[in-house]
């Protein structure tokens, strides 16, 4: 029974944070990959969930925006700068909200086996967790 109990945990944390994805929008553009990691057996790394798209735009103002849906979403804004090329803006420490990781990839650059982001394209990798 006690499987049967930690499979509820695991399912129940999953949907919050697919609930928190939405309310972030991390599901906007188009969606190459959602994928819900960890939680599988006893004694597994926590549940996270990560989504990667492909948004029209250039990559500071879809980082900027990325992160004010962020904030709306209860999430307290980063310092300046909040990230910068190659690397990641993270945010913890939330009540009541996971940990989130945006990574964005300009044009050229490649996003894991998907290939190289198209022009007038940013890759946005968001990691919840």
């Amino acid at each position: 029974m006690m499987w049967f109990r930690e499979r509820r945990k695991v399912k129940a944390r999953r949907l919050r944070l697919s609930e928190v994805a939405d309310s972030v929008g991390a599901r906007r553009g188009v969606v190459l990959k959602e994928e819900h990691t960890g939680g599988a057996g006893i004694g597994s790394s926590p549940v996270g969930l990560v989504i990667m798209t492909l948004r029209p735009g250039f990559e500071n103002e879809v980082a900027q925006a990325q992160i004010n849906a962020a904030v709306s979403a209860g999430y307290t804004r980063p310092p300046k700068p909040p990230c910068g090329k190659g690397r990641s803006c993270s945010f913890y420490g939330q009540p009541d909200l996971p940990m989130l990781t945006i990574v964005t990839y300009s044009p050229g650059e490649q996003i894991y086996f998907f290939g190289p982001v198209p022009d007038g394209q940013t890759g946005v990798i968001i990691s919840l967790g």
